[in-house]
């Protein structure tokens, strides 16, 4: 239970994470002259996240966990030499729980209109079918607030999950939402960032199906949240800055 509670945690961390520092990190996975350069940069983010630890009438333990990011998204492959890669996206982490606390988990770049979420972010849903086709490009992690370049949370696999797998998860708000903001600035050498963000998050309940474990399920461990950010760059990015 202690494993379920830390990974839960990982993934609220991952997943909701700011855009606070999305420039740097943006510049950090580009490898130098491919991250941003001169400009303004608008950066938008929807999320989801739900942990399904109690299966209605199945064994006690089994469960899942999912997360579905949509907006600015970092992909590390597997070989230590290949470029990463960002791009906007919608990214389905999944993880598979068996009663003795066995994991299995998988990364899948989905169909963005299988992703919905309402403004006031009071629901949202994910009803979509994850397969080998959709698998990510290597270990992924949304673009956020912390040095994503570096700390890439779900591995590019799946293949081990009984694909395909059919998803739908509907989120309902508990009828409030938090909000925030952060202002941070970023340099080094010639190269500078001014980024703003805002946050917005509410607290759901969950319920849905996933088709690797029969049954319903429904939980209160779940919210949606999205973030806006804004950022302006000035100078040359300079590879000492972002080693490889």
């Amino acid at each position: 239970m202690i494993l379920l509670k830390k990974l839960a945690l990982v993934v609220s961390i991952v997943f909701c994470g700011s855009l606070v520092l999305a420039a740097a990190a943006f510049a950090a996975v580009g490898g130098g002259g491919d991250g941003l350069g001169p400009g303004s940069y608008t950066f938008t983010n929807k999320d989801a996240s739900a942990y399904f630890g109690t299966l209605k009438g199945g064994p006690p333990g089994q469960g899942f966990m999912v997360s579905v990011d949509q907006g600015l998204n970092s992909f590390r492959p597997k070989d230590p030499k290949g470029p990463r890669i960002v791009m906007n996206s919608t990214i389905v982490s999944l993880i598979l729980f068996d009663d003795v606390g066995n994991s299995t988990y998988g990364c899948f770049i989905i169909n963005p209109a299988d992703f919905t979420t309402s403004k006031d972010l009071q629901t949202a849903r994910v009803h979509t079918t994850l397969t080998t086709a959709e698998v990510c490009p290597g270990f992924g992690a949304p673009v956020s607030g912390t040095d994503s370049a570096g700390k890439f949370a779900f591995g590019g696999g799946g293949t081990g999950l009984p694909l395909p797998i059919s998803l739908d998860v509907t989120w309902t708000g508990l009828g409030v939402t938090s909000t925030g903001s952060d202002r941070n600035t970023f340099q080094c050498l010639d190269y500078s960032t001014q980024f703003s963000t805002n946050y917005n998050s509410s607290n759901a309940n969950a319920a849905g199906t996933m088709s690797a474990i029969a049954g319903s399920f429904d939980t209160q461990s779940a919210v949606v949240s999205s973030s806006a950010g804004h950022a302006t760059v000035k100078g040359a990015i300079q590879p000492a800055c972002f080693p490889q």
